[in-house]
């Protein structure tokens, strides 16, 4: 998220305008470019094949479509922008779309969080109770709009805070600009808001999203299948158990996945907040040129393996993907 997600120092006058050298720089090209034709390919194949199927538009679907939609202008938004300001001195970019990059990019990782946790609750509800439709489609509009109206509700101050100003030597850069406020300090306002982030789209969804599928793995493994008696072979129990391994490995690489992508950089955003300003200027420039364009890449890592465990563990959407790509060849299309 920029300034929200980082922070960048001036450049030193005996600096020139690129922050690492040029090994460097490459590497972090082809990092964030290679993650960015993932995230494409692999989102827009999710979307394709909810929207073209018939029989893939339901429920629990419609919310993975919405998760694809969200790490697509994860792709458009964060990525690019984040990959210049992590190699450049100064934002290039000017004053709007430096509120309209940052609103933008807290929106869609927010909306991105949110959908994840609606996924886990419409998988809690498949499970326990699976006779019941507490999740129809009118709630599940319902859901996705609140989604939407929360994460720009939640973006709202990127739209007053962020400003592009000069620094001396002179370059323009994207910075925060926050109020004064009685004994409240701009840095107050600063911090405040960067811990509501960290409450908003990784602490409080993370503990959600693992305590429901804790319960989740809890009730596929010890609830008894229907004809689950004495009189079942072996043979049947054991495939059995090799289904819920597997659901409980793909839950597992869920939340697993989201915790390890999402904390370096929240871990930085607070090191930024609090203890930044007692190091030494040559840790500074080291955390925020390379430790932050990292740790950026391993967040957005995280919208590029989303269609990876929503969609190639299901064998409806590899039976999709591999339609779309055989069309696409134009050999004899597969029916979805």
């Amino acid at each position: 998220m920029n300034e929200t997600f980082n922070t960048t120092l001036p450049p030193p006058p005996h600096e020139g305008k690129m922050k690492q050298t040029v090994p460097v720089i490459v590497l972090f090209i082809f990092s964030y470019t290679l993650i960015f034709l993932f995230c494409m390919i692999g989102n827009t194949l999710v979307c394709l094949v909810v929207v073209k199927s018939p029989r893939m538009q339901n429920v629990t679907n419609y919310f993975i479509l919405n998760l694809a939609v969200a790490d697509l202008l994860v792709a458009v938004f964060c990525m690019p922008f984040t990959l210049v300001d992590n190699i450049v001195y100064g934002w290039p970019f000017g004053d709007v779309m430096c509120k309209l990059s940052a609103a933008t990019t807290v929106i869609s990782v927010v909306a991105s969080v949110f959908t994840l946790v609606a996924i886990a609750v419409d998988r809690y509800c498949a499970v326990v109770y699976p006779t019941k439709e507490i999740i129809t489609l009118s709630r599940m509009v319902q859901s996705i709009a609140i989604i939407w109206f929360l994460s720009a509700l939640i973006a709202l101050p990127e739209i007053f805070v962020k400003k592009e100003v000069t620094y001396d030597p002179p370059v323009q850069v994207c910075t925060q600009e926050w109020p004064s406020y009685g004994s409240w300090t701009p840095r107050d306002f600063q911090r405040m808001f960067s811990l509501a982030l960290l409450m908003f789209s990784f602490l409080g969804p993370l503990l959600i999203i693992s305590i429901l599928y804790i319960r989740i793995a809890y009730r596929i493994w010890f609830r008894k299948a229907p004809g689950d008696g004495a009189n079942v072979s072996d043979q049947a129990r054991e495939t059995a158990t090799k289904k819920k391994v597997k659901v409980l490995k793909m839950l597992i690489v869920v939340v697993v996945l989201f915790a390890l992508s999402w904390l370096p950089l929240h871990t930085l955003i607070l090191v930024d907040d609090y203890a930044m300003s007692h190091l030494d200027y040559s840790v500074q420039n080291a955390v925020y040129n390379y430790c932050f364009p990292v740790a950026h890449w391993l967040s957005y890592f995280n919208s590029c393996v989303n269609p990876i465990i929503y969609g190639y563990f299901n064998h409806n959407f590899r039976a999709g993907f591999k339609a779309i790509l055989t069309r696409s060849r134009g050999t004899i299309p597969c029916r979805v």
